[in-house]
């Protein structure tokens, strides 16, 4: 299916709604806050989490699509890593190594995020302006961010990135789980299959 980037997600349609696939959310379908709504300009506006797409998911920003099935997809030339499935548990999600400003550790991937973030990010990477935020229950918020070298499986990129002190400003506002969230940098870098029974991420880099 064609997504949508808004706001640095992606946004499909999905029977007949307009939603926000999140892969940071463990539950199928639910309606986003009203704040949440006005803050992407698209009313009526869902959350599609993990349980609303299949065995085998491919994330292909670069033509803007994402194709889920029952039966593997192929990706031609593709490296394949375990990737950390946590369902169940306070932070669900799927996770990843990864070295994120010099430090190696496994994170959390979110197609959700439109930003990255780590805890006690150094701030010694050179400034990138602010971002502009939305909590999961609606309310905005800005968090300065640094451009932060990366490396996956030996692939170096770049991601706008914050110190999780930042993320949490807003008393209301995400939290961000201990390993630390990559957002839209990571699925704009690669194009990967996530087989989220199997335990397993194809991936080439873009």
């Amino acid at each position: 299916m064609k997504f949508e980037l808004i706001k640095k997600v992606p946004i499909v349609e999905i029977d007949g709604k307009r939603c926000l696939v999140d892969t940071g959310y463990p539950d199928a379908f639910m309606s986003a806050k009203a704040g949440v709504q006005k803050f992407f300009g698209i009313p009526g506006l869902h959350f599609a989490g993990v349980q609303a797409l299949k065995r085998y998911t491919k994330f292909d920003y670069r033509n803007n699509e994402i194709t889920t099935s029952d039966e593997p997809i192929p990706l031609e030339s593709g490296e394949t890593l375990p990737v950390e499935i946590r369902e169940n548990c306070p932070w669900p999600g799927w996770l990843v190594k990864m070295t994120v400003g010099g430090v190696e550790g496994m994170r959390y991937i979110d197609t959700g995020a439109a930003f990255s973030y780590v805890h006690n990010l150094s701030k010694d990477f050179p400034s990138a302006g602010i971002a502009d935020e939305c909590s999961f229950d609606g309310r905005p918020w800005t968090a300065p961010m640094c451009r932060v070298p990366c490396e996956f499986a030996g692939h170096p990129f770049e991601s706008l990135c914050g110190d999780a002190r930042d993320n949490k400003a807003n008393p209301n506002g995400c939290a961000v789980p201990p390993a630390g969230v990559i957002g839209y940098d990571f699925f704009n870098n690669f194009t990967l299959v996530v087989d989220r029974l199997g335990g397993k991420m194809t991936f080439v880099r873009n």
